[in-house]
């Protein structure tokens, strides 16, 4: 799905639920017809190939066989996590992890840069904004899923990653050496005009939601009196933390509903205990996605924020990584998401209620602008 020190967090890396164990193997369904089928090759190949693959190769071929038919059908999201991918994983959603530090998207069949994380290997090389990734260690990544190329930028703590580079029509060479770091979940700060607050939320990793309602608490401790959320490039995340970010703004009532086929909705309400009067403004463009979408479908459909920038990316469905008996897992896609209103974003995105087209730091200016005009207006309505 999406893009790290680390961090490498692949984008768009949606809502993701964690499965259980599934339990099954191959062979416990003997007399079922196409397991046989299996079955019958996985022996015949151990038993006459002339070097024969180990079992462990044999199975996860099969697996990611059957996962390439899935995603080739009607699942682009599908994916199959050898152990050591799989524990990749599970430290990206627990927001600490090894690799360069940047976040990635494909766009027009190309692997693209969309942000470099601060204080990272990533942002001490030179990596920018719209550097097209050619190659990892000599692998061109044509031939590789953005999930399967973010699984060879990351790598243990002290080892280098070679990428080659297109910039801007220029060959970059460049071996980043990886490290270990902490997801900087956010990134927030007063604005210096006003007395405004500015969070950026780079992803939604276990404690996003934590992290986000500490910092508002802060910002208005020094004086806040309206803050900018800055979703802009954020691929997602948790499920759970997109309700968790949400219910920092909104007190009750509806964040998104959960759609899987033949099954009556699940409502996901907010938690209470939210800033609710404080004015606020989101900010995103085509590299929000997900999770990003669902905290920016909630404020627009619950009238609690202006959404401001250009329109999202439009992944409405929902993961569920389910670990298998090895330490294996399988991303499948499960579930559909709904805005409050009922609005299925899945490939349309979220249209901004003003839209910014223009560079990064004047659409961040103008949103603060925005805001401006919100809070003045606001405190005219109380006087």
């Amino acid at each position: 799905m999406l893009a790290s020190a680390l961090v490498v967090f692949a984008a768009f890396s949606l809502g993701y639920f964690m499965g259980g164990d599934t339990g099954g193997a191959l062979g416990d369904a003997a007399d079922d017809a196409q397991l046989s089928v299996i079955r019958d090759a996985y022996q015949k190949i151990r038993a006459s190939a002339v070097e024969p693959p180990s079992d462990e190769a044999l199975t996860h071929g099969a697996v990611r066989g059957m996962v390439g038919v899935l995603r080739d059908s009607d699942d682009p999201y599908a994916f199959f996590y050898s152990p050591e991918g799989y524990r990749s994983f599970q430290e990206l959603t627990a927001g600490q992890f090894s690799g360069i530090g940047v976040w990635l998207k494909t766009k027009n069949r190309q692997l693209e840069i969309v942000s470099v994380l601060p204080s990272t290997p990533a942002r001490t090389a030179g990596l920018k904004h719209g550097d097209i990734i050619e190659s990892i260690d000599g692998v061109n990544v044509n031939r590789l899923s953005t999930d399967q190329a973010v699984q060879r930028i990351k790598g243990p703590e002290g080892t280098s990653v070679n990428l080659k580079l297109d910039r801007s029509g220029k060959a970059v060479s460049l071996a980043i050496e990886r490290r270990s770091i902490e997801l900087p979940n956010l990134l927030a700060r007063m604005n210096d005009a006003d007395d405004l607050g500015y969070i950026r939320l780079y992803g939604f990793a276990r404690g996003a939601g934590r992290q986000v309602r500490r910092q508002v608490d802060q910002l208005r401790s020094d004086g806040a009196e309206g803050v900018v959320l800055d979703l802009r490039d954020n691929g997602g995340g948790l499920f759970t933390e997109a309700i968790n970010v949400a219910s920092v703004f909104i007190e009750d009532g509806a964040i998104v509903s959960y759609r899987e086929k033949s099954e009556p909705d699940i409502v996901y309400n907010a938690e209470g205990d939210a800033f609710e009067d404080l004015p606020l403004v989101i900010l995103v463009n085509e590299g929000s996605a997900s999770a990003s979408e669902i905290v920016a479908g909630a404020m627009q459909d619950r009238n609690r924020a202006l959404v401001v920038g250009t329109r999202t990316y439009g992944k409405g469905s929902v993961q569920e990584v389910v670990p298998l008996r090895d330490a294996s897992a399988l991303k499948l896609t499960t579930a559909a998401y709904v805005t409050p209103d009922g609005t299925d974003i899945d490939g349309e995105g979220v249209a901004p209620d003003v839209v910014v087209k223009a560079a990064p730091d004047i659409q961040r200016e103008r949103a603060i602008e925005i805001l401006r005009g919100i809070v003045v207006s606001s405190a005219g309505a109380q006087g």
